[in-house]
């Protein structure tokens, strides 16, 4: 599969890994109690098999699927689903392809570039290039509130402007590993905003990232895969494939973990067929 990634085709005038720093760190961290926790999204997005043996009526007046829009598209998206099952190994590698590599050049865009892998990785691939990653985080500025300002944005305000475009049915955010490995092995890829340290901008020679040194910013990335080999995740950066492995890099679960407790945000989004 490594044969087959591309970079996107409108390059920025300087790639992000010439000048890995804290100005292309612009994820902030602002939760809001109103979100559905991952356990919400679950119960919708993986129905029981007895759902099946309901009539329509039934499944209207017994269950939650029909309460609220949100839950009637994911509903919706697992039942197109259901017409052409596509088995995938349980630990392909990396289980959620992703075949275009974005840069976001010299900005603090990493929400917008976020969300924009996310669109592009499988199981409904994209093809968002780098202005789409651009658009999205200005998008994200007028959910804010603050059109066209240069100050970062929220993992939220990505989910909303993906929604507002018609891509995915509803969000909600993981609290442990436990529930993002639930969800990475079943549904998709997941928008991951952490503190982003000073050492993590130094990647080993074996693409690991450890979250030491001092606090950089907060910075929003796409997590494609758990390694179960090394116990650790792959993750996809947007600062060009002269970054890391070829753009990419693994972080152990351990260290992960310890972010995610810190203020961190993993969201599970259900993307809807295009």
């Amino acid at each position: 599969m490594a044969n087959e990634r591309r970079l996107a085709v409108d390059p920025p005038p300087r790639s992000a890994a010439l000048v890995p720093g804290p100005r292309l760190l612009g994820r902030v961290y602002a939760p809001d109690p109103r979100d559905w926790t991952l356990p919400q999204l679950m119960e919708i997005a993986e129905p029981p098999e007895s759902i099946r043996q309901r009539t329509i009526e039934q499944v209207m007046r017994e269950t939650t699927y029909f309460s609220d829009w949100r839950a009637y598209l994911v509903f919706w998206r697992w039942l197109s689903r259901q017409r052409e099952p596509e088995p995938r190994p349980v630990d392909a590698a990396p289980a959620w392809e992703l075949k275009i590599q974005l840069d976001q050049g010299e900005t603090g865009h990493c929400v917008g570039f976020g969300w924009a892998g996310w669109v592009d990785a499988s199981p409904v691939e994209g093809s968002y290039q780098n202005a789409d990653g651009h658009a999205l985080y200005y998008e994200c500025k007028v959910i804010d509130g603050e059109p066209l300002a240069e100050n970062g944005s929220t993992v939220r305000s990505g989910a909303l402007a993906v929604r507002a475009r018609g891509r995915l049915a509803a969000f909600a955010f993981a609290r442990t590993t436990d529930e993002i490995d639930e969800w990475i092995n079943t549904q998709g890829s997941v928008v991951v905003g952490t503190t982003w340290t000073s050492d993590m901008f130094n990647p080993d020679a074996d693409g690991y990232v450890r979250p030491t040194g001092s606090a950089a910013g907060g910075h929003c990335y796409l997590m494609l895969d758990r390694l179960d080999a090394e116990d650790a995740y792959l993750f996809q950066n947007s600062w060009g494939d002269d970054w890391g492995l070829g753009g990419r890099f693994k972080m152990r679960r351990g260290d992960f973990d310890g972010l995610l407790q810190d203020q961190g945000e993993a969201c599970c989004a259900a993307e809807l067929p295009h």
